[in-house]
């Protein structure tokens, strides 16, 4: 059993709600006759994030480790080492209920989380019924909440901080999406051709291990408050492993008909053209030597699609 409390200062006032802040300047300009180019800044950043401090436990009722990083080559640098700034909670204060008291992390320390973007457009309409656009776009995310987690390390967010998560102050590196697309009508017959092309990054990667107790440096003793007897840690620093990059390129035919009142478009859209099949999601717990980052699902085939709309 626990008690969890919300701290009255959040129920009314100024500053208190979670938000953002963001900015950005553009410049757009014709370049050359129906060419038009526009290239764009932005820059946000988060504010007011909410915490959770279990007030039966202190900070100083946690012991820091690290655990030894197995070997094994698909690992960055080849595994090896030790990896430090793991929290576990002593014996003594994992026995005593839950008091979870909910406030903004200013209490605690400094929490930021910023975005950069850059991107890029251009447009071209170089004859009558044709339309060309394409860019990229790409940005930046850094998140540094390592004061707060050295303040409360019990605290936990799920998918996010845990006390054995050491990786407090990360960046996303800088994550690009290029676009493109491409029409055409064909005059007289009014056949319209399109083409649509996108390329992604891939999927943040990451290797989380089951470690034992016996790969622990620093603890010297059986895990506390935790089920079983070994704690999931991530071996890879977020934003420096990403999978296979997901490059898609779609076409699309369609015709209108009139028939006295009535128009139909009739269309056939070819999806995946190129068949391509790069990994959308990986196996991401790590077992030396196993099966770790296995494909579990990749781009959906090539297929087609016909379809009608009639209007009357």
């Amino acid at each position: 059993m626990f008690e969890s409390t919300l701290d009255p200062a959040l129920l009314s006032g100024w500053g208190v709600r979670s938000g953002d802040w963001q900015w950005g300047a553009s410049v757009q300009q014709e370049v050359l006759p129906r060419v038009a180019v526009e290239v764009g800044y932005q820059r946000r950043w988060l504010v007011n994030f909410l915490v959770t401090d279990n007030l039966a436990r202190g900070a100083a009722e946690h012991t820091l480790f690290g655990v030894n990083v197995p070997s094994d080559p698909r690992l960055p640098g080849g595994g090896g080492g030790v990896l430090e700034g793991l929290y576990n909670v002593t014996p003594t204060a994992a026995v005593r209920l839950n008091d979870n008291f909910q406030t903004l992390s200013t209490d605690y320390g400094d929490y930021t989380q910023i975005a950069n973007s850059v991107y890029l457009n251009v447009t071209a309409r170089p004859r009558s019924g044709l339309v060309l656009q394409g860019g990229f776009n790409t940005a930046n995310t850094g998140t540094d909440y390592c004061e707060v987690r050295s303040t409360i390390p019990e605290w936990t967010v799920l998918g996010a901080q845990s006390p054995t998560n050491p990786w407090c102050d990360t960046s996303t590196g800088w994550v690009t999406r290029v676009t493109g697309l491409g029409t055409y009508t064909i005059p007289k017959v009014d056949v319209l051709i399109a083409g649509t092309f996108r390329s992604d990054q891939g999927v943040s990667l990451a290797a989380n291990w089951a470690a034992p107790n016996s790969a622990t440096v620093g603890l010297n003793r059986a895990f506390a408050g935790v089920a079983g007897t070994t704690v999931t840690v991530n071996l890879i620093e977020p934003g420096t492993l990403y999978g296979d990059r997901i490059n898609q390129f779609d076409m699309r035919f369609a015709k209108i008909l009139r028939f006295g009142r009535t128009r139909t478009n009739v269309g056939v859209d070819l999806y995946n053209v190129a068949n391509s099949a790069p990994v959308l999601g990986y196996n991401q717990t790590f077992v030396a030597n196993g099966a770790w980052l296995a494909p579990t699902s990749v781009l959906q085939p090539r297929f087609v699609k016909f379809s009608a709309q009639i209007d009357f």
